[in-house]
């Protein structure tokens, strides 16, 4: 018996749900088949980088061990993929459907899929407001990230006031392109200026760390006097960043990134260019969603509230010795 849920339209409205309808197939567990197994298809667009893969292996060993039967579907940020992939595991039958750091604008066509078939999507940083495509969406707060990271620049320089600073971001990644934004509004009203007048956008996470480098190299070449830092809205592009302040011989442009990962961790304990990040707690985002997929597996009711902000934490010489990595 595959498990049905009722839409509950609105943020903040309380939805426990209970099972209204049952496959033909008959029995009385969950699954999309004719036994009791709980079907999940799950999927990332970001399989490629490091933190995107961890947590999705972390949620395919977490929910084998409950017993679960969890496909993992991945590309490297192709949403025609992903969406063709997931449209044919609705079409085969599953129980729920986990989204992991997903881009709602793309995946329109496994939407339209699942709400049809009522099959609930549970989402990874899926978007920074409520989105009723998912019947939850446990993200971090992009404001905090964008305040704390802008902060901990502008303490490194000295202040904002008439700086030039570089701001390195990746569109495609709603998470990394809201905060990126957030982080100009922050600068300007500092009094910085933003080098170039616009985000420098990379192209792919998996070449980040070579194009910011490149970006940084070649705005110091032609402009060397014009840059005191650089705001990276994730770490392995910060790295690239920081690399390429090191390899001018500068010792006066700063670095900031996000996700606290080993190889930014390093970078902040050289006491280089690099001074800080924030860590995203996903262990405990995914610890949260695990905890709403097993009550929907286990009772068929879902989540009250389908949008979910978590509080994040600087990254900086202070503490950085205490930090765990994030894709440890």
């Amino acid at each position: 018996m595959r498990r049905r849920f009722a839409t509950v339209v609105g943020l903040g409205v309380a939805s426990a749900l209970v099972l209204s309808a049952c496959s033909d197939s008959g029995g009385d567990g969950g699954g999309g088949g004719g036994d009791d197994t709980f079907r999940v298809a799950a999927f990332t667009a970001g399989y490629g980088t490091p933190v995107g893969k961890s947590t999705l292996d972390a949620f395919v060993e977490r929910g084998e061990e409950l017993g679960w039967d969890v496909t993992l579907y991945t590309s490297d940020f192709d949403y025609d993929k992903i969406n063709t992939d997931m449209q044919s595991a609705i079409t085969q039958g599953v129980d729920a459907i986990l989204a992991g750091y997903p881009d709602p604008r793309q995946i329109q066509p496994m939407v339209a899929a699942a709400q049809e078939a009522d099959i609930p999507i549970f989402s990874i940083d899926g978007g920074v407001e409520p989105n009723e495509d998912f019947v939850v969406d446990v993200t971090t707060d992009q404001d905090q990230i964008a305040e704390l990271s802008v902060g901990a620049l502008g303490e490194a320089m000295g202040g904002l006031e008439g700086k030039d600073v570089m701001v390195i971001g990746h569109d495609p990644h709603v998470g990394i392109s809201t905060r990126s934004r957030l982080a100009v509004e922050m600068l300007e009203e500092g009094g910085a200026t933003i080098a170039g007048g616009e985000i420098r956008q990379v192209l792919a996470p998996g070449t980040s760390q070579e194009e910011a480098l490149k970006f940084v190299t070649d705005y110091l070449q032609a402009n060397p006097e014009g840059l005191d830092g650089v705001w990276v809205g994730w770490d392995h592009a910060a790295v690239g960043a920081a690399q390429a302040i090191e390899e001018a011989g500068r010792d006066d442009i700063f670095v900031t990134g996000v996700d606290a990962v080993g190889i930014a961790l390093a970078e902040i304990e050289k006491n280089g260019p690099f001074v800080a990040t924030v860590v995203q707690d996903w262990p405990a985002v995914l610890d949260e969603v695990m905890g709403y997929m097993e009550t929907f597996a286990d009772s068929g009711e879902l989540p009250e509230e389908n949008f979910v902000e978590t509080e994040v934490t600087l990254v900086d010489r202070n503490n950085v010795a205490d930090v765990e990595p994030t894709d440890a």
